[in-house]
């Protein structure tokens, strides 16, 4: 099988991750798409992560009924911090009938010299770069890099949905329908009150 690797730390999940990952596995070929739930993303803070089981939870209420994404918690079995190369190559280890394609967007694109052993991961594994605002003029000279050009630039993030929460706004259609009040509820984005 042909399966799109799009990690993540899905802190919520918003209807931006969903579009795209929908738009690969309807478009580009692909067979899957494993949303990869990363534990803690070396280049991120920490004191903003959801528990990861929560951010499972309200991922697997997201996607339940559509067989072509599935999600993978390999790297809550690595050692911290982890990387994308480790975690390909151990993809690739144990799975190996199976074709794996690193999704990341082109605002992660432009960091990805940052990225631990990049060199390796491009010699080793085919990229797809979906398009995001800002990141427009997107470079490569490389054959196992291609850009999804016609996928659709859905301008959602997840700091975008956590900052707005945690201003009191009503943000509900930025995320899957029935996760909403699971995130809102949840209380950690919520802005604590001031004594005045």
């Amino acid at each position: 099988m042909k399966i799109g690797i799009f990690p993540g730390s899905f802190n919520p999940v918003h209807i931006g991750h969903l579009a795209i990952a929908n738009y690969i596995v309807e478009y580009e070929e692909y067979d899957e798409v494993w949303f990869l739930i990363t534990p803690q993303n070396p280049l991120k803070k920490k004191a903003d992560l959801l528990d990861q089981h929560f951010r499972m939870a309200l991922l697997e209420k997201t996607i339940q009924g559509y067989e072509k994404f599935k999600i993978n918690t390999l790297e809550w079995e690595i050692p911290q911090p982890t990387y994308t190369i480790n975690t390909l190559q151990k993809l690739r280890m144990l799975y190996p009938q199976d074709e794996f394609v690193l999704i990341i967007g082109s605002d992660n694109w432009d960091t990805f010299h940052r990225w631990k052993d990049y060199q390796l991961i491009l010699k080793n594994f085919k990229i797809l770069i979906y398009p995001r605002r800002g990141s427009d003029r997107i470079y490569f000279n490389h054959s196992n890099v291609t850009l999804c050009k016609n996928a659709p630039k859905i301008e959602a993030s997840s700091s975008f949905v956590r900052k707005a929460i945690e201003q009191g706004k009503d943000v509900r259609f930025f995320l899957p329908s029935g996760i909403y009040n699971d995130v809102v509820e949840c209380g950690f984005f919520k802005r604590e009150a001031v004594d005045e």
